[in-house]
């Protein structure tokens, strides 16, 4: 089945479908405790197995376009990264459920000016990285101290002077200390476990990476954006395009 017949067949309540063909569904969303709970979001599904999903009439209650909004330059929602398929019921289910939480996610930000950060990968290719570089602070154990250092706070991660990979990504100066501050005992005493006696240090030495990789990433899609001349909307405080 294509997928917008699997999304009409699963539509939840609060999506009231008002017209359908086999490529396209178009409704009205009324989800609870979401700025359109009442007067209801009309919005135009469409594309199978990935649909994309915007407003009807794009810009009528959103912005027709807003990075911290994540709206696309084509007025379509960023559901996820990857964008979530549709091949049958549960994807059909979990499809709403997403779509769900970006109205959610859209509700804090028209009332707060900020995109809940739990719920939002970096713009571009640097979503790829960042989404890698969370996966890898959860696996070495240091999920609080990468966010920490990815808003910018001082960490072993995002320290350049511990030069801790190549250009490939490769382990180097294994013979330095572990760059976490790893002791072990020895003779009495505890001193530095090198980097190359450290059992984490192919999952440190990815999370510096990628975290490097995420923050050249997304300073390179806030540069293309200024050069092409985009606008910001307005509705974010903290938008580069400001």
């Amino acid at each position: 089945m294509k997928a917008i017949t699997l999304l009409a067949a699963t539509a939840p309540a609060w999506f009231q479908i008002a017209a359908k063909t086999p490529d396209e569904l178009i409704g009205l969303a009324r989800y609870t405790r979401t700025f359109w709970a009442r007067a209801g979001l009309s919005l135009r599904i469409s594309g199978s197995p990935i649909p994309s999903v915007r407003e009807e009439k794009i810009g009528a209650q959103m912005p027709a376009f807003c990075p911290e909004r994540h709206i696309n330059g084509d007025g379509t929602f960023c559901l996820g990264l990857p964008a979530p398929a549709v091949r049958d019921k549960l994807g059909a289910e979990q499809w709403w459920d997403q779509l769900a939480q970006f109205l959610r996610c859209q509700t804090v930000a028209i009332g707060t000016g900020i995109w809940p950060p739990a719920y939002a990968l970096d713009h571009g290719d640097a979503g790829h990285h960042h989404r890698l570089a969370e996966e890898l602070a959860d696996d070495a154990g240091v999920p609080e101290e990468y966010q920490s250092a990815r808003l910018g706070e001082p960490s072993w991660i995002t320290d350049r002077k511990l030069r801790m990979f190549g250009k490939k990504c490769e382990p180097i100066n294994g013979r330095s200390p572990c760059p976490r501050g790893c002791l072990r005992r020895a003779r009495g005493r505890l001193v530095p476990i090198l980097r190359v006696d450290c059992e984490k240090r192919a999952k440190n030495t990815s999370l510096a990476f990628h975290e490097k990789q995420r923050r050249a990433k997304l300073e390179e899609f806030w540069n293309t954006l200024i050069t092409k001349g985009m606008k910001c909307c307005g509705t974010m405080p903290h938008c580069r395009l400001k």
